[in-house]
């Protein structure tokens, strides 16, 4: 195996896994890339809570992500990495969805102010896509990028490991109030704790083991991963999350495949085991972990269900009710179905504790109801697009045998998967700590795609 994030020379291709000590000097990255990582992780790790977080910290602000973007974008040249960008991946849809999205907000906040940008924030946040391919321009910054990735994971473990405690542990919490809403906890709020345990799992299960011992271990503990962010996450789309990986596995890594599947069925005997003994162990949603309350709350996806998971049924005709709505508002003008109804109005009228709830719950129907058909049909379009340049570097880490660019491409595209499915009951895509790391993974993808493009050119040349 070659790593092709190295240069090529006979030195390298007998190194099957390069590692840092490859180098001739320590891995450094320059001041701003440790930025932009460090506020990765703030936003991976501690969601809501790093999401409020603003300068200045109180009134309007600019959020600490739109503030490191605004630099990277003052530092780095688009005009020079877009073109190399166009190499790696069908560049127009990206195009026109910045200009359709981003001129929308700026015409929008004429009259709606600040209102318009915050609704605007996936199409801000996705411009990480090229911070994310700038990053990733030098092999020194690709090696490092994988070596957080991987100690980011084992902070995600601890950190989500804290979900049954987390509400104690946020009265000890600093707190922060955002625009228009109340004081949120900066620490444990774990909102997306349970997706990155099954992002977690799933790094355990492909990472080559040192013996078979350690393999063994690795196993059972992703089991145990899947089983507590089932168990007490209580979420329909994270029962949709472990299906969708399984699936995903199955048609790239079919060992993993099964070793999910496993992992899976033992998860599914650790919650029947808790079950059966009679400890008391609550879930989010105050009730008891079980397997029938699991199989009753999947069931209410339909919308329907009555005793511990009614609230949850009754939920499902409510989003429904929000998203007909922005519907036929689309379909009361040519002018709204083409080009939506805008930013800086709320998509619904459903009143929270603390604030209008300004999103749809679902990230698909707030792009269609924002910037209507043809918006969506852009976005839709980059997404494939993104999708399907991924695959391509897939493919030929496959084919050559490089089996550790394989492992790290399926590590971003396990988390990029994971966001797609929250935003079918979320409004994941419209929040930071979804949305940037998922554009900026995907900018990283496409750079160390074209790092093994060349590399696999360079040895086709000298066969």
């Amino acid at each position: 195996m070659m790593n092709p994030s190295l240069p090529v020379t006979e030195e390298w291709q007998s190194d099957p896994i390069p590692t840092e000590q490859t180098f001739s000097s320590p891995l450094r990255l320059t001041p701003l890339r440790k930025i932009v990582l460090w506020m990765l992780g703030a936003y991976l790790i501690l969601n809501v809570g790093f999401e409020l977080v603003r300068i200045p910290p109180v009134g309007p602000g600019i959020p600490v992500g739109e503030l490191v973007l605004a630099v990277c974008l003052c530092i780095i040249s688009a005009r020079t990495l877009l073109p190399i960008m166009a190499k790696e991946v069908w560049v127009l849809p990206i195009l026109v969805w910045w200009g359709l999205s981003l001129s929308r907000a700026v015409i929008d906040a004429r009259q709606a102010g600040i209102w318009a940008f915050r609704d605007a924030s996936q199409a801000i946040e996705s411009l990480y896509l090229i911070v994310g391919f700038w990053y990733a321009s030098t092999e020194t910054s690709q090696l490092y990028f994988f070596r957080w990735l991987r100690r980011l994971l084992v902070v995600a473990i601890f950190y989500g490991l804290l979900y049954p405690v987390s509400g104690t542990l946020q009265t000890f919490s600093p707190k922060i109030a955002g625009l228009g809403t109340g004081a949120t906890p900066i620490f444990f709020s774990e909102e997306n704790s349970a997706a990155l345990l099954l992002w977690a799992a799933c790094w355990l299960l492909i990472e080559p083991p040192r013996n078979r011992k350690s393999a063994l271990l690795r196993n059972i503990f992703a089991g145990l991963l899947v089983a507590f962010a089932i168990a007490f996450a209580q979420a329909r789309t994270i029962d949709l999350q472990v299906l969708l990986l399984g699936v995903v596995l199955l048609a790239i890594r079919r060992k993993a495949a099964a070793k999910w599947g496993m992992t899976l069925l033992l998860g599914i005997l650790i919650i029947g085991a808790v079950s059966i003994s009679g400890i008391s162990v609550k879930g989010r949603l105050g009730q008891q972990v079980s397997l029938d309350f699991l199989a009753q709350h999947f069931e209410s996806i339909s919308g329907q269900g009555g005793g511990q998971v009614q609230g949850a049924a009754e939920g499902v005709p409510l989003r429904i009710s929000w998203w007909r709505h922005i519907i036929a508002q689309l379909e009361a003008s040519p002018r709204n179905m083409v080009f939506g109804l805008g930013y800086g109005m709320p998509l619904t009228t459903f009143m929270g504790r603390d604030a209008i709830t300004r999103e749809p719950h679902n990230s698909y129907m707030s792009v269609i109801g924002r910037l209507g058909v043809s918006g969506m049909t852009m976005w839709g379009l980059m997404q494939i697009a993104l999708y399907v340049s991924w695959w391509r570097s897939f493919r030929l880490a496959r084919a050559m045998g490089w089996s550790v660019d394989r492992n790290n491409l399926i590590l971003l595209v396990i988390f990029c998967l994971l966001t797609l499915i929250a935003a079918l009951g979320e409004a994941a895509m419209e929040v930071p700590f979804w949305a940037i790391p998922y554009y900026f993974f995907f900018g990283v993808a496409l750079r160390y795609g074209r790092r093994m493009r060349e590399v696999a050119a360079a040895q086709a040349a000298t066969a």
